[in-house]
């Protein structure tokens, strides 16, 4: 029986489960915005810290917005940056907020609960995150304490500055304590969100911890809720995930592995660097229809990247994310097919190109 939810956002319903590709900066890398469009993808994931660094909010706004600026016909999502607390060297954190520190032009900006409430109201995202307290892995339970009241605290200031046409997602910490993991859940539930992202996961630790509070998690949340579930992108985890509820995925998962050589099918990826494909003149997947798989085939493709021809990552990340919607709807309709197409993307199997796309 098809899954049925949908999320009404303000470009329109879009069906769940959902994949959202990343556009850090509000472009996808290596494909035009065009061909976005052309290939009906519904939503994109930003970070509003990058494009308040780049392009700055000044530009968004003469543009009316992220998609006045980019040409983007769906919905984006964006994150406020507390993620990127990972990356100490580039953060700060304090009560009140983060010092972020862009790594390329040196610059550095503060955000509290209420300019994150700003910045993506400037942006015009139909989805904003609120700024949490995300500790990296291996931190003690008192540091994951602390993030689970820092958290709440921001959640609070928020969730109260909603701007019209725009949801809000609230998020869960907690680390890897089920106790802290209900406590945050019963915190941030009190609030009014439109949706919650399960924050603190898929950071470094093993999978089945990922597993284990997941599955005590997620029966936490109301379920007439969206939940997200940030940094997951591998076909076989958001089977699985989906599974349990899970609705809204994102990662770099199809378009890095496309700039480093892997290519996504149903049978599996396919690492075009593979001298066996020197006299293959199949196209990536026979049976797709992308602009690649019709012009291109592997030993083409994989000449084009042994001399670094750009074209090449051109080519398959359109490849990648076009199987990425076809996956999905498979997630959606049909759970046979795609539960036989997820077992072909097993850490097991495919660590290679799974290592490659996990952020």
């Amino acid at each position: 029986m098809p899954y049925t939810r949908e999320i009404n956002l303000s470009r329109g319903k879009v069906e769940l489960p959902l994949f959202l590709p990343v556009a850090t900066r509000g472009f996808v890398k290596a494909v035009p915005m065009q061909k976005i469009n052309e290939m009906n993808i519904k939503a994109l994931i930003s970070n509003s810290v990058h494009l308040t660094i780049s392009p700055g909010l000044d530009i968004l706004d003469k543009t009316n917005g992220i998609n006045g600026y980019t040409g983007f016909k769906g919905s984006y999502f964006t994150d406020s940056g507390g993620f990127q607390i990972l990356k100490k060297e580039l953060v700060r954190i304090e009560s009140d907020g983060i010092v972020f520190t862009d790594r390329k032009s040196g610059k550095s900006i503060k955000v509290t609960p209420e300019v994150s409430s700003e910045i993506q109201s400037r942006i015009k995202s139909d989805v904003a995150m609120m700024l949490d307290d995300c500790p990296p892995y291996g931190e003690d339970r008192k540091r994951f304490s602390q993030s689970v009241k820092r958290t709440y605290e921001w959640g609070k200031i928020f969730s109260s500055m909603k701007q019209p046409g725009q949801k809000r997602f609230g998020i869960i910490q907690g680390g890897f304590d089920p106790e802290l993991r209900r406590e945050s859940a019963s915190l941030m539930t009190s609030l009014e969100f439109d949706g919650f992202a399960i924050g603190g996961l898929k950071i470094g630790e093993p999978k089945e911890l990922t597993d284990s509070i997941l599955r005590k998690t997620l029966p936490l949340i109301p379920k007439d809720f969206p939940i997200y579930l940030m940094g997951v992108g591998d076909p076989n985890s958001i089977l699985e995930y989906s599974e349990q509820g899970v609705d809204i995925f994102d990662s770099t998962y199809p378009t890095r592995n496309a700039r480093h050589g892997f290519a996504l099918t149903t049978d599996g990826p396919v690492n075009l660097k593979n001298s066996k494909y020197i006299h293959d003149f199949n196209p990536i997947e026979v049976g797709c229809s992308c602009e690649t798989c019709i012009h291109y085939n592997r030993a083409e493709l994989r000449e084009l990247l042994k001399n670094e021809d750009p074209s090449f990552q051109y080519l398959v990340t359109v490849h990648n994310l076009n199987f990425m919607q076809r996956f999905m709807e498979k997630v959606r309709e049909t759970k046979g097919e795609a539960r036989a197409i997820a077992k072909k993307f097993s850490k097991i199997n495919n660590s290679e190109a799974n290592n490659v796309g996990s952020g």
